[in-house]
């Protein structure tokens, strides 16, 4: 019992020793200081970027704190900031070039004065983009239905459709009066854009930009510009240089209504029946020759009709139209002359003569729109040749002609 009893104290004794000795070991690995950890970041998130990635974050109110460590691809990268801030509600923003086209997981630990460092705070599944982004997008669209009007001071005004969600702006590339290339932006919201000095019949150009997710520090360009659809400036010649010009075998004028009256600027919609040009009834066909006093390619011409007698008797249905630098002076159709078009004129409704609409009167009183082949060649004189009449009357009357050129 007694030689128990000693085994016994003696085990008790090892295993005394033991435990104190283990329970000093650890100061051997800390080199006998205390352990300190320094305040983590709270908060933390990123914006995605082109080939390179901005995080942020809210710093600890820990004052010791003096630097940041940021570290990717396994700690094989890392990137130092210095701590500016110890106010918790500041956010401190770091963008990390050079970055592939990948998702990135990124650790953040902060540092003291004395080395000691927090527990590390990752930012995960952070996206970052590149040129196969890029190279899926598209211009934005054109509005095909117009795709631009000029308006009544002269400026351009493009049309484009809804933009896609992701888009944030449009550039537009253009030739101004001055004759430099300019450029504008047309803000994602907007459908449409003026240009007050564009310099007509030059082209214009543009390309979008977006973005692949909301806080991007960057926009995405498409690759290339694209041609926006050739812009003709349709402008009315002036009236005030016309004059008549009749040949021999051209149509005189009957009961008071002139020639010169086809550009008086009253088209009848006004109201009443003011006086246009009104022949004999000498058969069809029947000609009649305008000087317009200035040298110019048409592209379209508007006629009003007699307003009393819409569609019907001696307004004009199927027509020639012949156009000159310099004519014969014996009236003939010969090579001084080139034709220019064979027109006939439209009754929306397409009811029989004497039956109109309203959309049938409308119509005519807005002035029918006949547009010139774009290979005409530019002319001074214009001579009509009147072939037909919606009532078949052999003889011919309208109120006003308007003609239109491009720049």
């Amino acid at each position: 019992m007694k030689l128990y009893n000693i085994a016994l104290i003696t085990f008790i004794s090892l295993v005394f020793l033991g435990c104190k000795k283990y329970a000093d070991d650890y100061k051997s690995f800390l080199d006998n200081k205390e352990v300190k950890y320094s305040g983590k970041i709270q908060n933390p998130g990123y914006n995605t970027g082109n080939l390179r990635a901005e995080l942020f974050w809210h710093p600890s109110p820990d004052p010791s704190i003096v630097k940041y460590v940021i570290s990717w691809n396994n700690g094989e990268n890392t990137m130092e900031i210095a701590a500016t801030t110890h106010n918790p509600t500041d956010l401190v923003k770091v963008i990390v070039p050079n970055l592939n086209e990948y998702v990135y997981a990124f650790l953040v630990v902060s540092y003291d004065s004395e080395g000691n460092k927090s527990v590390a705070t990752a930012i995960n599944n952070v996206r970052v983009y590149g040129s196969t982004y890029i190279n899926t997008l598209l211009n934005r669209g054109v509005n095909v239905s117009e795709p631009y009007r000029f308006l009544s001071d002269g400026s351009l005004q493009l049309n484009f459709n809804k933009r896609d969600t992701m888009n944030v702006a449009t550039t537009i590339r253009y030739t101004n009066v001055a004759n430099a290339i300019e450029e504008r932006q047309l803000l994602a919201d907007n459908n449409s854009i003026l240009i007050p000095n564009y310099k007509p019949g030059t082209a214009v150009q543009y390309r979008s930009s977006y973005i692949p997710e909301v806080g991007s520090i960057d926009n995405f360009n498409v690759t290339q510009f694209s041609n926006f659809p050739t812009i003709i400036k349709i402008t009315e010649l002036d009236k005030s240089l016309f004059r008549s010009f009749k040949l021999p075998t051209d149509i005189s004028d009957e009961y008071g209504w002139k020639l010169e009256n086809l550009w008086d600027n009253n088209n009848g919609t006004g109201g009443g029946d003011p006086a246009g040009f009104h022949t004999g009834g000498s058969g069809l066909p029947q000609s009649f020759t305008i000087d317009m006093g200035q040298t110019v390619k048409l592209d379209n011409f508007r006629l009003w009709q007699r307003d009393n007698a819409l569609y019907n008797s001696a307004n004009l249905k199927i027509f020639e139209v012949w156009g000159s630098s310099s004519p014969n002076p014996n009236g003939s159709f010969d090579s001084s002359w080139t034709k220019m078009g064979t027109f006939t004129s439209v009754k929306p409704s397409g009811l029989p003569t004497g039956q109109l609409t309203d959309a049938d009167r409308a119509f005519a009183r807005a002035g029918e729109k006949f547009t010139f082949s774009s290979s005409i060649p530019q002319v001074k004189y214009l001579r009509f040749k009147v072939l037909e009449t919606w009532g078949g009357a052999n003889y011919i009357h309208l109120l006003e002609l308007s003609f239109y050129k491009n720049e």
